[in-house]
């Protein structure tokens, strides 16, 4: 269905508007222009088509799984983009796919798709690493009017896009750095292939791929410690002040646990103790996390390696890190996750 931005108003009606429109600019707050910062990132992957990127955890969502998924900087922002008459002129960010099409052709649609809107492109660019091509639009002769850019990318007959949006050319400079982020982090979408009714080498390498812990690292602040992780897992908070790092294998995560202690317990013993009772009297070994001293115990399982790592935080807590990951994927999940171990910082 065509969006249409034209319409016609009686002269009686246009001079009530301006009326209002004027009395509201008099006492509405100026909106600060001002560049918005990222802030906290969340990653979205969607289940069907397994596209994936980052948006900010305070937005609004709304998603269609198999289709499209779509960020809003907040709820007012929302309807402004439905009806483009009420509510906040904030920003949109929206990822979407589409089966058994090409981006040109997917990029003419779009063209096609909205009525009142100047479309610039396409031009080259690229997307997840991908070829692409952007087209850009905007309303003409409104400093206020529907305006983004549109990124398409294609493989093995699915496309892949990444839409930006705000309104007016000076939004854009202000949710500039959020949209750069959002566009640099998109994996876009593949279809798991079924061969003999076994999943094909390629899909099963591309899911696993996505699967692995991002270069880049968020930061979680717990109490009393803070830790950085891999920005595509989550970090939840769980009972007792520690945090459960998870990405979407279960067998791949870092876990934060503070343990209360009586007065006097020392590390040595804590962890003798419960290497004992609770590892099956593994070996304890001496290291360092983050500089700080620590213990360290290893165990697993022949799919998995497991380590726990005790830190003394104060005299009444221990901070224990469980960290583990599958062994038939070491080299891809290691580093990602002992890095972020290592990232463990008492406040």
């Amino acid at each position: 269905m065509k969006q249409r931005f034209s319409f016609i108003l009686k002269p009686s009606s246009i001079i009530l508007l301006l009326a209002a429109a004027s009395i509201i600019g008099c006492s509405k707050k100026e909106e600060s222009m001002a560049p918005v910062q990222p802030g906290e990132m969340v990653t979205y992957t969607d289940l069907v088509f397994h596209f994936s990127f980052k948006a900010p955890k305070s937005w609004a969502v709304e998603s269609t799984p198999g289709n499209r998924t779509t960020y809003y900087s907040s709820p007012s922002t929302e309807t402004r983009f439905q009806n483009f008459t009420e509510g906040d002129m904030g920003a949109r960010i929206e990822v979407g796919a589409m089966e058994h099409s090409t981006k040109e052709q997917e990029a003419n649609n779009f063209k096609q798709s909205m009525s009142g809107v100047n479309f610039t492109g396409p031009t080259p660019d690229t997307l997840g690493g991908q070829p692409a091509i952007r087209i850009d639009y905007s309303q003409p002769d409104d400093p206020n009017g529907l305006t983004g850019y549109r990124i398409f990318t294609d493989k093995d007959s699915l496309v892949t896009y990444f839409d930006a949006a705000t309104f007016g050319a000076k939004r854009m400079t202000k949710y500039g750095a959020i949209f750069d982020l959002s566009k640099q982090s998109v994996q876009p979408g593949f279809v798991m292939k079924i061969t003999n009714g076994k999943y094909d080498s390629a899909s099963m390498q591309a899911m696993m791929q996505q699967m692995q812990p991002s270069s880049t690292f968020s930061t979680y602040n717990g109490s009393g410690f803070s830790i950085q992780y891999p920005d595509n897992f989550s970090a939840t908070g769980i009972s007792g002040g520690g945090v459960e790092i998870k990405g979407e294998r279960a067998d791949a995560m870092v876990r934060v646990d503070a343990n209360t202690i009586q007065k006097g317990i020392t590390l040595d013993k804590y962890v003798s103790d419960n290497a004992q009772k609770t590892y099956h009297g593994a070996a304890v070994q001496k290291t360092s996390v983050g500089g700080q001293a620590a213990q360290m115990v290893s165990y697993g399982s022949a799919g998995a390696t497991a380590r726990a790592y005790f830190i003394m935080g104060n005299p009444t807590t221990i901070y224990r890190i469980t960290v583990s990951w599958p062994n038939s994927l070491e080299s891809a999940f290691r580093p990602a996750l002992e890095k972020s171990v290592q990232s463990f910082h008492l406040k």
